[in-house]
């Protein structure tokens, strides 16, 4: 049986709602170590590992590892009537059902059904090698995928001396660069200059994270998968991405 009570909706509704973005359902892990997803979307091109830590609660008793199957949006819908005020009282383990409590000036109960997703092997986020990572401003990497979706579908990462998100087509093109010693650059590391391209559909999605932190970490390799991460503390969400096939 797991029970927690988490002080700030908006957390929850923050993770859950960016997760959702990309994943329409998994096995939520729900234990001590507080409530874990990893899962692939449908066209395997993303993985999402979310982390949400015991700290983000105010209370949780878990007398061992509950995992429940729930689709994203029903959990969100309700995640998304709590109030500023209210905490969400989240109970599993018990019946074919997810409960959840907010409780502010009223106390209101729901109940999400928990789904028969079959346990297939659990997708990796920790399996690949990166040459090259960078640290930098979340607001700063969500306005470079704004700028190359105007002009693109698909958008190139680079990093060597600096760090730098380009798009073009035959008729437009845009490029975002930072530099070493940039204030929105506050980490960068290099064994090689290396550079990929990636989708945009799911980099918008992706970016939605920097509700969480204000920083992001990436890390790419030549033509190859990116892991981005998004630490906010209680609440950590890592994606690794697919490249797209190179178009020169």
């Amino acid at each position: 049986m797991f029970t927690a009570i988490a002080p700030d909706p908006k957390l929850l509704r923050d993770t859950i709602d960016t997760v959702a973005q990309i994943i329409d359902e998994g096995i939520f892990k729900m234990g001590p170590q507080g409530i874990e997803l990893i899962a692939a979307d449908r066209a395997v091109v993303a993985v999402v590992d979310l982390k949400i830590g015991p700290q983000a609660f105010e209370s949780l008793q878990a007398d061992s590892e509950v995992a429940v199957g729930l689709n994203l949006l029903n959990f969100l819908t309700i995640l998304k009537r709590a109030g500023p005020q209210d905490k969400v009282m989240i109970r599993a383990g018990a019946g074919n059902k997810v409960e959840v409590t907010l409780k502010g000036e009223s106390v209101r109960n729901f109940s999400i059904p928990v789904l028969d997703i079959p346990h297939g092997e659990t997708p990796s986020t920790t399996q690949f090698e990166f040459p090259a990572g960078v640290e930098i401003s979340s607001g700063i990497l969500t306005e470079g995928v704004a700028d190359a979706d105007t002009v693109a579908d698909s958008v190139i990462f680079e990093i060597g001396e600096g760090f730098r998100i380009a798009a073009q087509t035959d008729a437009s093109a845009t490029e975002l660069k930072l530099e070493k010693g940039s204030p929105a650059l506050t980490g960068i590391k290099a064994s090689q200059p290396v550079k990929s391209r990636y989708p945009l559909e799911y980099l918008k999605k992706m970016v939605k994270a920097e509700k969480l932190s204000e920083k992001a970490r990436i890390f790419i390799g030549n033509d190859y998968p990116m892991k981005m991460e998004f630490d906010g503390g209680a609440a950590k969400i890592t994606f690794i991405l697919a490249p797209r096939v190179s178009e020169d």
